[in-house]
This record gives C-alpha cells, sequence and structure tokens, in this order.
C-alpha cells in the first residue's frame, strides 16, 4: 500500500508546490495549477445546494482545468454530507470543514487562501452558474490578459441585480468610466496574485459586506478589467425565507465598520486625486447616509460621540470639495455636524427628517430651502445646511399626431417640493443647433403628492415651419426665474404606445416628414423632422385610381414601395378595421378591392397599407379620381423605377396581369381598368408623364 502526504510549499506564479513522499521514499516535486478554481462557501444551504453544485459540472471546463473548494462552515443540515458525497464523486472537488465562524467571512478567506488555480470566482452556495458561462469568462480572461473579469447577473426569486456596470460588453473597461466601483460584490472572476499582491482578504469583524474591502483592494491593484454582459452568467438568489444575510438589519455602527475598511482599502490603494475622489462615490452614496439615518438617535450618547469621532477620522483623507457632492444635500448637512462634532444640531436635524411627513422643500420666491424651523437653520447656520438639489418626475400619458400637429398629454412634479410652479411648459431644443422652442402647456389639475407637487397638463404644437432636425423634448416647471428641466417620456402610463408617431405633410396623398420617438437606452421623447437620425419605416404608397365596381363596391389601384410582405385593410362605416382581397401587379403596383360593406364616407374613407413592421394610414379619394403619377408622389423612395414610363401604360399593362379579386371576374377588372385609362386620355392627355 502506498501512503501519500501533501505538503504545499508555495503558491506564488508556479501555483501550489507540493511533495509526494510515498512508502519507498521516493520523492516526486509537482507543480499542479489549474486554470481556475471555483470557491463555494457553505453554511446550511441544502435547499439550494445541489442545484448550485450540480452547475459547476455543465461549464466546459475539464477537471484538469477546474478545482472546487467547498468550505463547510459548520453547517448541520445535511449540508456537510452532500458536500463529501460531492467530492468522493468527482475528484476536482475539495471540501474544507470547518467550526462555524458566525459570517461569510471566514468561509471565504479559507476557500481563497487554498485555492491553486491562475483565477478564482466566489459562488454563493445559493447561486447559480449558467452553462458553459465559466469557460466564457476563463476564455476572455486568457485572450484579453484581463485581471478581472465582470460577468452580468441574473436573479433568481426577485433578486435585484447591478444594471449600470452591465450595460455592454467592454473588453478593456475604465474602472471610474465604466463604473466598475459600483459592484463591490465578489462574484466575479479575479487573477489568484492579486491577492498575493495586495493581501486582502474579507474582514472577519463584517458580519455584512466583507467581500467590499476584499474586492475594492483587488480592483485598485488590477490593470485591465473585462465586462461581459452579453448573456446572464451567474444567477443569484433571493431566498424563499428572506434569510440571505444582505437583507438582515444593520446598526450605524455596523455602517460605519463597513465604511471605514472600503474608505481603507481605497486610500492604501490610491494616491490623492481624480482616481480616489471618483472611487469613494459609492460608499458616500450608499453606507454614508444609513449611518446619519433614524437609526442614529437609537444609540445611547456615547456611542454617538464615538460614531462622529470613527467618521471624522475615515473621512478625513477622503473628504473635500471634490467627493462632497457626491452626497446628496441632506446626507452632506449632517456629515458637515458630526465632522464638527456638533451632536445637538445633528440630533435635531434627524428629528426634524423623520418628522417630516410631506415634501420638505419649499420655494420662498427667491429660492429652495429646506423648510426647517427657524431656530434649528440658525444653528446649524447657511455654511451648513446646504441647498436642496431638485428633480423633478413626470409621466407621459397620452400621445397622438394629426398632420404636422402634435398633441401631448402628462403629468410633472418636482421632487421634494411642497410648493407647486407658476408654469409648466414643453421645451423643444433642436440637438445640433441647441435652439429651443418653449411651448406653454395647458393645466389640467393640481397635483399634490407626499413626493412633491406638479401639474396634470396637455399641449399642441406644430411642427410643420420647424427646421429639420432632431429635437429632444423637456418638460420645464417654472418658480420665478427659477426652473426645473427634465428630460421626458421615459415613463409612460399604460396604454402610451411604444411604437413611433409619424408625422405628415398635407394634401391629397400626404408623405410622411417625420417621427416621435423614444431615445434608445433612456426612452426619453425626440422629434426626428425629416428622419435626420432615424429611419422612415413607412410603405411609400400612391394612390393611381379608384373606379366604381357598380353596387359591390370599388377597385383601386395602388403603387407601394415596402419591404416584407404587404397587407391592406379598410374602415367601415362603424369604425371597424378588416383585411381586403387585393392582387400583385408589375411594376410595385396593386390592384385593391374595395367591397361597399367595407367603406366609409367622406373622412371616414381610409386604407391601412402595411408591409415589414411599418404602416401606413391615408385617406382615399371618391370614386373615378384620376391621377397621374410624377416624381413627388413618392418621395423619399426609389422613383426612378418607372422614370419614362407613362401612367396609361401602367394600367394597359396592369391589365393582363388581373386575376380574381374577390368576387369579380378578370374579365370585369379588365374592362374597368381600360374604362379607366380612356377616361384618363381623356383627361390629361395621352402623353402626359
Amino acid at each position: 500500500m502506498v501512503v501519500r502526504a501533501l505538503l504545499r510549499l508555495s503558491t506564488f506564479d508556479l501555483g501550489a508546490i507540493f511533495i509526494v513522499i510515498d512508502t519507498a521514499d521516493n520523492i516526486d516535486l509537482t507543480v499542479t495549477t489549474p486554470l481556475v478554481s471555483m470557491i463555494v462557501p457553505v453554511y446550511n444551504s441544502i435547499t439550494y445546494l445541489a442545484e448550485t453544485l450540480d452547475s459547476l459540472l455543465v461549464q466546459d471546463v475539464s477537471e484538469e482545468e477546474l478545482e472546487v473548494v467547498i468550505v463547510d462552515d459548520g453547517s448541520d443540515d445535511g449540508s456537510e454530507k452532500m458536500v463529501d458525497e460531492y467530492a468522493t464523486r468527482h475528484p476536482n472537488f475539495r471540501v474544507i470543514h470547518q467550526e462555524q465562524s458566525g459570517g461569510p467571512a471566514s468561509p471565504c478567506n479559507e476557500g481563497v487562501w487554498a485555492s491553486r488555480g491562475k483565477y478564482f470566482f466566489i459562488l454563493g452556495s445559493d447561486d447559480v452558474m449558467a452553462p458553459g458561462a465559466l469557460r466564457e469568462l476563463v476564455d476572455v480572461a486568457e485572450r484579453e490578459h484581463s485581471d478581472v473579469v465582470l460577468a452580468k447577473l441574473g436573479s433568481l426569486g426577485g433578486r435585484r441585480t447591478p444594471a449600470s456596470v452591465y450595460k455592454k460588453t467592454v473588453y478593456d473597461a475604465d474602472l471610474v468610466e465604466h463604473k466598475i466601483f459600483n459592484t463591490l460584490a465578489a462574484v466575479k472572476l479575479f487573477r489568484r496574485d492579486l491577492v498575493d499582491i495586495t493581501g486582502a482578504f474579507h474582514p472577519p469583524h463584517l458580519r455584512v459586506g466583507s467581500d467590499q474591502p476584499f474586492v475594492a483592494a483587488l480592483f485598485l491593484a488590477a490593470k485591465k478589467f473585462s465586462i461581459c454582459a452579453d448573456r446572464e452568467y451567474v444567477l443569484i438568489r433571493r431566498r424563499d425565507d428572506g434569510s440571505n444575510i444582505t437583507k438582515t438589519f444593520r446598526s450605524p455602527i455596523e455602517y460605519v465598520d463597513l465604511s471605514s475598511a472600503v474608505l481603507g482599502a481605497i486610500v492604501k490603494g490610491t494616491e490623492p486625486g481624480p482616481l480616489r475622489d471618483g472611487v469613494v462615490r459609492r460608499t458616500f452614496r450608499r453606507e454614508i447616509p444609513q449611518i446619519v439615518g433614524r437609526s442614529f438617535l437609537d444609540l445611547s450618547e456615547g456611542e454617538q460621540r464615538t460614531q462622529m469621532d470613527r467618521v471624522r477620522e475615515m473621512l478625513a483623507p477622503v473628504y473635500n470639495d471634490a467627493t462632497a457632492v457626491h452626497f446628496d444635500p441632506r446626507t452632506r448637512t449632517k456629515v458637515d455636524l458630526m465632522i464638527d462634532g456638533d451632536l445637538d444640531a445633528l440630533r435635531e436635524f434627524i428629528a426634524w427628517e423623520q418628522s417630516t411627513t410631506g415634501a420638505p422643500v419649499v420655494h420662498d420666491g427667491t429660492a429652495f430651502r429646506y423648510s426647517v424651523p427657524a431656530e434649528l437653520a440658525t444653528k446649524i447656520g447657511s455654511s451648513r445646511l446646504h441647498a436642496p438639489s431638485m428633480k423633478a418626475e413626470s409621466r407621459l400619458t397620452e400621445v397622438s399626431s394629426a398632420g404636422t400637429v402634435i398633441e401631448i398629454s402628462a403629468r410633472a412634479i418636482v421632487v421634494e417640493s411642497e410648493t407647486a410652479s407658476s408654469e409648466t411648459l414643453l421645451r423643444l431644443r433642436e440637438r445640433s443647433t441647441g435652439e429651443e422652442v418653449d411651448v406653454p402647456a395647458e393645466t389640467v389639475r393640481e397635483l399634490n403628492f407626499s413626493s412633491g407637487r406638479g401639474y396634470e397638463f396637455h399641449v399642441q404644437v406644430d411642427l410643420g415651419s420647424y427646421s429639420l432636425g432632431v429635437w429632444d423634448a423637456y418638460v420645464v416647471q417654472r418658480f420665478g426665474a427659477d426652473e426645473i428641466v427634465s428630460r421626458f417620456g421615459a415613463q409612460k402610463a399604460k396604454g402610451v404606445p411604444e411604437d413611433p408617431v409619424y408625422l405628415f405633410s398635407g394634401g391629397e396623398e400626404p408623405r410622411a416628414v417625420g417621427k416621435l420617438y423614444y431615445t434608445r437606452g433612456p426612452g426619453n421623447l425626440s422629434v426626428d423632422l425629416g428622419f435626420t437620425l432615424t429611419k422612415n419605416e413607412l410603405p411609400e404608397v400612391a394612390i393611381r385610381g379608384i373606379v366604381q365596381q357598380g353596387a359591390d363596391g370599388e377597385l383601386a389601384v395602388l403603387h407601394v414601395l415596402g419591404d416584407g410582405g404587404i397587407e391592406f385593410l379598410a374602415n367601415a362605416p362603424d369604425g371597424s378595421w378588416s383585411v381586403v382581397p387585393y392582387t400583385a401587379l408589375k411594376g410595385d403596383l396593386y390592384a385593391v378591392s374595395l367591397p361597399a360593406a367595407r367603406l366609409g364616407r367622406g373622412a371616414s374613407r381610409q386604407l391601412i397599407v402595411r408591409s415589414g413592421s411599418g404602416e401606413r394610414k391615408m385617406p382615399l379619394p371618391g370614386p373615378a379620381s384620376l391621377r397621374v403619377a410624377d416624381s413627388s408622389d413618392m418621395a423619399g423612395a426609389s422613383s426612378t423605377r418607372h422614370e419614362g414610363e407613362h401612367t396609361v401604360d401602367i394600367f394597359r399593362g396592369a391589365v393582363g396581369d388581373l386575376r380574381i379579386v374577390g368576387r369579380r371576374s378578370a374579365r370585369r377588372a379588365g374592362r374597368e381598368v381600360k374604362s379607366l385609362v380612356r377616361r384618363l386620355r381623356g383627361a390629361r392627355g395621352r402623353d402626359h408623364r
């Protein structure tokens, strides 16, 4: 029997070097470096654990390339047995059992320290790796020489996932520009030697968020980042019983602990300057406001003063004019009071926040200000009571067009304002020149919500005289000389169509001259006049003529240029629409049967022409109307297809191609078109083009 003992000597650069000793006293030096180590910290996850571990078996990574390091943190629900069973069945699975530590920091550290791979990935024991995801991530790291590969996350059970970082795949991403510091969870692929370079670890005293200072340190040591956002690589779970540790209550003291650890890692990994000023934003926005929230009042006076001292110390190297703007104004006021040691004013200000049930901001005719009592405002002082930063919220409720006239109904409020605006208007700004046109809105009713004040309004504007270009829409709410301006259209009421709304020129056969559309990404409302940026996806249609078919209805001949299949719909007097039969002729001509029962009268005589993804609605002239095509009929289309052809010749050629249309015979349809040709000659002259 051969007895083998493994002694770990080094994990630096060359991987893990082991001395393998057997009973024959033979010594074999072996360098074992898996390509990637998957680290799975486990504590009482029996409900989800099998799904997590099974997902690691379908990663398109061989057993030689992948090691799975499972750290059982004193489980007692059967998880401890399940991980041993997996290790027995799969030789590349290793299990480390330890006594319960009380948090995720210790098992994560043990897993990282025990890992031997060139890369490592930490996966929660209730999360799932998408099939083949690890292979793709490692391939990106190898090809791009990336130190960190961020993988887009998906959700199980409604767990929130970061969005700003994963808008698109970027193989050479910037730490600040691409908002990488917004996500400090360890669910990423890291190059293993970053740990050796930095000495980073998960601080065991942090019950929640111990991965944040660890990841922050690795980020700041990394030289290249890649973001993979083409699909969801990891599915993170919100447990059915809500027991995710990140959802548990945290006291102000815990938030100070976490903020101190993250900011400490940032100070250690950066020099004073723009990089440091940029990466502190996340902690300033997320954790520090929790330190000075309502729970601060629950601490004893001694604890409050201790926390003030700790905040002053941790902010000393990172708080300046450039980073102060990361705070919202009220948080900035409270932080300034903490730094100055003004505990009484701080407690009164927090108490005022908690007692305010409505909007906390008023406009006094000169400026916006917080509605704090005058005595408290004096105690805080103007240099520490920072002016509110106002923003608006709007909701589009209806949008329509008739010709070049657009009509918009919406509602808008100024958030946190107790004062309603003196005027609401629609502002259209030409994107390339900056030209602005303000259109007064008609107030429908006033809105008074706990979140702010505003109005429901309606506005109508004729764009026929506007210059060609893209006009972006804004809502403007005026308070005397002050304006609160916001983009418009991203939020829409139920029933507001997402499809573009087209604008048409006047005349018997109106042409599309522009459209209202929603910008890609934010979804804000804009108008493109002349299709300078967007595409006209409507079919181009010209009516060549309409003749009566006795009591049965009418026959229309149309010239249609469009992509994809063609479909025609006519409207009945009751307003309903139905598909009508047609036959295709030569030269992009179509003969369309219009049954009498499906035709409206007067202005209600309309036809919809569908082609590909677009459709065109147009009025129908009366029967026996005569039109001769010219180059202006098909503006924007291929008007040269029939250049030089007589309209009479088009109809003559169409006669030979007519087939049965509805109930009419080809012979009868031919007679009607011949009649139309004769009348056309008499009306316009044979050689008219």
